[in-house]
């Protein structure tokens, strides 16, 4: 199975990393809660939602269970 880090923000519909994937659960939460990936994290919300909005979860989920509207852009 293939996990994916997927942002939740205040405004705008959640998103998958793209060109970011991991094989376990395991690996992809301990990239997420590494502080040296942290800039690597923030450019890319950034990239999609700018300055302004809030980032109200990260998960680390499968392919099958990324919110569909996000599913077709990985």
């Amino acid at each position: 199975m293939i996990w994916f880090i997927v942002f939740f923000m205040a405004n705008i519909e959640p998103f998958a990393m793209k060109g970011k994937t991991f094989e376990t659960r395991d690996e992809c939460i301990v990239y997420v809660n590494n502080p040296s990936n942290a800039s690597t994290l923030a450019i890319e919300v950034i990239a999609i939602a700018g300055f302004n909005d809030t980032i109200t979860a990260i998960a680390c989920l499968p392919e099958n269970e990324i919110p569909k509207h996000e599913k077709s852009s990985i």
